[in-house]
């Protein structure tokens, strides 16, 4: 009798042993919280735990953005984040801990249209022998012209000699192919124009050289064709719009970036609250 309930006793120990052992090494959890590139939170986000492509289980993000699993054996875990609106995003190799909860926190891209390029096939019907459409030609606007190197941003001879290999300037005069000066015809605004040339390069919105095969439009041009086209009080306007945009964007960018930061410093912070509240209870 004695023996029997000395077996029961330590049956008893064993079981009571195990069973610590078992709550000890307990459950693991993971939560976290999903948002966008903007940094705005993603509600109702499908989550899906995977252990070697075994699905575990499932959540969905609140309102918040945040989601939470458990119970999760210890052990790595898969993710995938699922929502229409973006672009299905996986997250291997996630370490559960007994006990504790793995923080895991997405960022979707949105999802994005691609380009679709139409390519239509040309047919030459004309007949065999010149190309009568065959031009050499260059253009320049306001803002390339601005990036020519030295001198050459100044006057229109300068930028002719620094655009153009077919373009030379001897004692003042700017020469296409070895023609006279005068042989070169001058189209300021649309108006066939003398001396040109000395209209200063930051007051041209954009400068076209045709040096060969010139057009008939410009008429009987034995050198070459400048074609300027002169800045506006509209230029101006869209000069400054530009500059101001890119100002805008700039400030933009680093008002993103400083939220990021912040975001990232308050998300370490809700993490720490939280597993202290934890710990407490």
């Amino acid at each position: 009798m004695k023996t029997l309930k000395l077996k029961t006793a330590v049956l008893s120990m064993l079981l009571l042993v195990l069973g610590l052992k078992m709550s000890a090494q307990g459950y693991g959890e993971i939560r976290g919280i999903i948002k966008n590139t903007e940094l705005e939170p993603i509600p109702f986000a499908t989550i899906k735990i995977l252990q070697g492509n075994i699905l575990i289980g499932g959540t969905q993000t609140n309102e918040l953005g945040k989601y939470s699993y458990k119970p999760l054996n210890p052990g790595s875990y898969d993710m995938v984040i699922i929502e229409s609106g973006h672009q299905t995003q996986p997250v291997n190799k996630i370490k559960i801990i007994p006990n504790e909860a793995t923080y895991v926190d997405v960022k979707m891209t949105p999802n994005t249209l691609g380009t679709v390029t139409v390519v239509a096939k040309a047919y030459d019907y004309t007949k065999a022998g010149v190309d009568k459409n065959m031009y050499t030609m260059k253009s320049l606007d306001a803002t390339e012209l601005l990036q020519l190197a030295g001198s050459s941003r100044g006057d229109i001879k300068g930028a002719l000699t620094s655009i153009s290999s077919d373009v030379i300037e001897t004692n003042g005069e700017v020469h296409f192919r070895g023609t006279r000066g005068e042989a070169t015809g001058y189209f300021v605004d649309g108006v066939r124009t003398l001396g040109a040339s000395t209209i200063p390069g930051l007051g041209v919105e954009n400068l076209t050289v045709f040096s060969g095969g010139v057009p008939a439009m410009y008429g009987d041009v034995m050198g070459g064709v400048v074609i300027i086209t002169t800045k506006s009080y509209f230029s101006g306007i869209r000069e400054k719009n530009m500059r101001m945009n890119a100002y805008y964007e700039k400030i933009q960018e680093k008002k993103r970036v400083e939220k990021a930061l912040k975001d990232e410093e308050n998300r370490l912070k809700e993490i720490e609250v939280e597993k202290k509240a934890e710990k407490n209870n």
